[in-house]
């Protein structure tokens, strides 16, 4: 597919409303449903105002097919993601702030090609159609923009690893100045801001895996305090693109790979006590505010991942009802936490 690459003159709320009618529209004329799919948790409406996404093998009890699931932070039980899951595995799951849609990355046959994104209507439960999006490339990592309008996402393009910004209204590709132009360097694990104009990634740029910002005005910023001897991956970027949290194994850490949170307006690191353990702790997620934080943790190698939530106000680290797994691994959390 040759991209297409143009710059929206719609509105925010405008292109979500458009977006939100149309893809309704081109599913009741395309007709998506996929014959691979199953229930992946009891059925439920499609609210829920503080969302956790995450993937799992709790139910295939295999190390390789991770289903998506939808934990509701406030009922403490999961929400229905009926029609998405397949036995080809899912990963890299993200939602709309809206609430209304889930992405994720899936090699499933039924896609362009390799690993393929997803798009999932938790309206309709069903997949939409994205002809745009998906190439015969490898297209991975899939994160909405907080105003649930534009996708970014990564695109494998001749071996190397490309961030792109998908509009799902147009069915097309955004202009990423600076990002997303030919180079010889991976760039990966894209985090937007509210509408894409800041993007947190994580790069080869150094000769190994470090947190960089891009912003539309003024390109690729190095953070010095993002960058050093260790490896440091996984951004998650606030709505208002102020606080970052990424995962690194530097020195001074409690041991393994930690979660770090980055203040970019005052270019400080947070203190989170009782955070961090001996073990890793992977792939966090921040709220909105910056006060929460949920992330993947397992104590060594001998146990599972799990998934956890800190609260900075008070410094706790705790496990919310039925998020406690007994076999089975939790990865790559999501948060939907306004």
């Amino acid at each position: 597919m040759q991209e297409v690459v143009i710059i929206a003159p719609f509105s925010p709320s405008a292109r979500c409303a458009a977006f939100t009618a149309l893809a309704l529209a081109v599913l009741a004329a395309a007709g998506c449903g996929k014959s691979t799919t199953k229930v992946s948790a009891p059925t439920g409406d499609a609210g829920g105002e503080h969302l956790l996404l995450f993937c799992t093998t709790r139910a295939s009890g295999t190390t390789s097919e991770y289903d998506v699931v939808l934990y509701d932070c406030d009922a403490f039980g999961y929400r229905s993601l009926a029609g998405l899951n397949s036995t080809f595995g899912q990963s890299e799951p993200t939602i709309t702030d809206d609430g209304g849609y889930v992405a994720f990355a899936s090699p499933r046959p039924t896609g362009s090609g390799g690993s393929d994104i997803f798009l999932y209507s938790r309206a309709t439960q069903e997949l939409l159609p994205t002809p745009g999006l998906n190439t015969a490339a490898n297209e991975t990592f899939p994160r909405f923009t907080h105003d649930s309008v534009h996708l970014a996402f990564v695109r494998d393009s001749a071996g190397v690893k490309r961030i792109r910004l998908y509009e799902p209204y147009g069915d097309t590709l955004i202009a990423l100045p600076g990002l997303a132009s030919p180079g010889s360097t991976d760039d990966d694990a894209p985090a937007p801001d509210v509408h894409g104009d800041r993007i947190a990634f994580q790069s080869m740029r150094a000769g190994g895996p470090h947190v960089y910002v891009w912003n539309r005005i003024g390109g690729v910023s190095t953070i010095g305090a993002l960058v050093g001897d260790s490896t440091d991956v996984e951004p998650s970027i606030s709505s208002d693109g102020r606080w970052l949290a990424f995962a690194s194994n530097r020195s001074g850490g409690a041991g393994g790979f930690d979660v770090y949170l980055y203040d970019l307006l005052t270019s400080t690191m947070v203190g989170l006590p009782h955070l961090n353990t001996a073990g890793d702790e992977r792939h966090p997620a921040v709220s909105a505010d910056g006060k929460v934080l949920f992330f993947q943790s397992r104590p060594d190698a001998a146990h599972n991942w799990s998934t956890w939530r800190y609260t900075l106000a008070d410094s706790v680290r705790a496990q919310p009802a039925n998020l406690a797994v007994a076999s089975g691994d939790d990865r790559q959390p999501y948060l939907r936490w306004r």
